[in-house]
């Protein structure tokens, strides 16, 4: 028997010998839990020394065995944050399912999101974040960061000066602080927080608040033309030991802008430099974002293009070169591109992007095809659905953007910003019978929201839905309360709907003249109006109307009264 088999043969052994002498199915579960607490502690150790393939493999390894194995998507996130793969907001989405009373993890999804530019899934990580989590720096400082990104700059120094309480010792806060004021335009704070920066980028022992501050005052520098200390301070960036890849990508925006001869050989050396190291992928994907970003997607498209085909279809780079060939309107090449790939997790992301290659051919069956298979997929994934509202979105596919919301509505009812996006949506595209029963739904699930009472109340009556009794819910909003103009306007529709114009014109009449003046009440106001008799009032009413989004049943509604007056 040849050294394998026998070392099979004791490892098959051994196993029995804990089924069947040491506890049985428990003493397993304890190998097996043993074994799983050794592959990750060697995955965390590779990533820590930046053997990213190697602590891949463990990790695989234990979610083969446990897939819900809290610490291993943990790490599987981290490992695609690394790489900056779309696939990181799988793996935190994946987490927080997992482990959903952790605000650490929600607070990781939320930074994950604001990398990924999805700004909803990083908001709405941040209001998942209960009511004692709420009261710590660290929630503090990642909400500051999320309103800054959102030029919400009163909300994030709120939150900054909140953090800066509680930890009064903390540089992060302090930083986060200054980084925000930069940005204003009093010359007095301006100056403080230039110094305070200045303060933070000479601190001898913590290199990554000194580099973050460096960058901002770069940054300050170039906002303001002063082109000498803006070269200076990227060249001293540079120079420290921590400084990470983006910062080359900092010094090539200074260089750009200031007109510098040292522009074009700085990127070839960088582009050069991207291709280089194990974590090449990442460095490539962050220059040719910069080059999109400041050069165009074809120039980008152009030096993707040239890189060696196996550094092609290395995910990361994959979909950054799909996403320029979208932007330029390669479609033969896109198709053509996408071919005989596997993204893995992502491959819902590779299926959409083939849709929108085949339609931009005109081939809708072959498009429809695709996205089906994409939705396949997305296997009802929140994260993967969430970014495909955003791709349907932008490429302007109303009606995939409508399913996706459904979908997402369906099965996750405490996700409010997607009953936002359909409502909206479908009020946009004028689809009010849809609207309605949404409206409908929303109500059985949410009983006491009157907005929502509101809404089904007018989409009812607009629709003469009867079975839906919106007259019921029209009086019953009002008489809880009759000072709010928007459920005072329903209740004087319902009643103009009655043939009750006299006691409508009395319900409007106690609104404030401000309240009447807004569109979306004027035509209501304007339709009593013309019913009793008030046409000359009535028609400018009417008429001012017309500047609101309408529905289509309200439009012919205020189209005829104006006929009639």
């Amino acid at each position: 028997m040849n050294t394998k088999s026998i070392r099979r043969v004791l490892i098959v052994v051994s196993i029995a010998g804990l089924l069947l002498g040491g506890g049985g199915y428990g003493a397993y579960r304890g190998y097996v839990h043993a074994r799983q607490t050794r592959l990750l502690k060697q995955a965390r150790t590779f990533l820590n020394n930046a053997k990213e393939r190697k602590a891949l493999l463990c990790i695989q390894r234990v979610l083969r065995t446990d897939p819900r194995n809290v610490e291993a998507c943990r790490l599987m996130a981290e490992l695609n944050d690394t790489a900056r793969s779309p696939g990181a907001l799988f793996w935190r989405n994946r987490v927080v399912e997992l482990n959903p009373r952790s605000m650490d993890d929600r607070l990781a999804l939320a930074q994950t999101a604001l990398m990924m530019r999805d700004y909803v899934t990083a908001t709405n990580a941040l209001e998942a974040v209960d009511a004692p989590g709420k009261k710590t720096a660290a929630y503090h400082n990642v909400a500051g960061v999320v309103a800054s990104t959102l030029k919400q700059l009163p909300q994030a120094e709120a939150h900054f000066l909140e953090a800066a309480r509680l930890e009064p010792t903390n540089a992060v806060s302090q930083l986060n602080l200054a980084i925000v004021r930069l940005h204003g335009t009093n010359t007095q704070t301006l100056a403080e927080a230039r110094t305070a920066l200045k303060r933070l980028s000479a601190n001898p022992t913590n290199s990554t608040l000194r580099c973050q501050a460096l960058r901002e005052l770069v940054v300050d520098a170039l906002r303001f033309k002063q082109k000498d200390a803006a070269l200076a301070l990227s060249r001293e960036l540079l120079q420290q030991t921590n400084s990470p890849f983006t910062d080359r990508l900092l010094r090539l925006t200074v260089l750009r802008e200031t007109g510098n001869a040292g522009f074009q050989p700085a990127l070839a050396g960088f582009q050069r430099e991207a291709t280089q190291g194990t974590n090449a992928p990442v460095k490539i994907y962050e220059l040719a974002t910069w080059q999109m970003a400041n050069a165009g997607p074809k120039e980008a498209l152009a030096w993707l293009n040239s890189l060696p085909k196996a550094t092609q279809t290395n995910q990361t780079v994959a979909i950054l070169i799909a996403d320029c060939q979208i932007s330029v309107q390669d479609w033969r090449g896109l198709q053509a591109f996408l071919e005989h790939q596997n993204w893995a997790e992502l491959e819902f992301l590779r299926h959409a992007f083939k849709a929108r290659g085949l339609r931009g051919q005109d081939m809708a069956g072959a498009a429809k095809g695709e996205w089906e298979l994409a939705l396949q997929a997305a296997n009802r994934q929140r994260a993967s659905l969430v970014r495909l509202v955003s791709l349907a979105d932008q490429w302007k596919w109303a009606s995939e953007e409508e399913e996706l919301l459904w979908s997402i509505v369906n099965q996750s009812p405490g996700e409010r910003w997607a009953v936002q996006a359909l409502s909206q949506a479908l009020f946009i595209g004028g689809r009010t019978r849809p609207l309605m029963m949404l409206y409908s739904q929303e109500l059985k699930r949410t009983p006491s929201d009157l907005g929502v009472k509101n809404n089904l109340a007018m989409t009812a009556l607009l629709l003469e839905a009867n079975e839906m009794k919106p007259h019921d819910l029209a009086r019953e909003l009002y008489q809880k309360a009759p000072t709010n103009a928007a459920y005072a306007s329903t209740y004087a529709f319902s009643l103009h709907v009655q043939k009750k114009d006299a006691e409508a014109l009395k319900v409007m009449q106690q609104l404030k003249p401000q309240e009447l003046d807004n569109p979306a009440i004027a035509g209501y106001y304007g339709l009593i109006l013309q019913a009793t008799g008030n046409r000359e009032k009535a028609r400018a009413y009417l008429q001012w109307a017309s500047k609101a989004q309408t529905l289509p049943e309200e439009k012919k509604l205020f189209d005829r009264a104006k006929a009639g007056v």
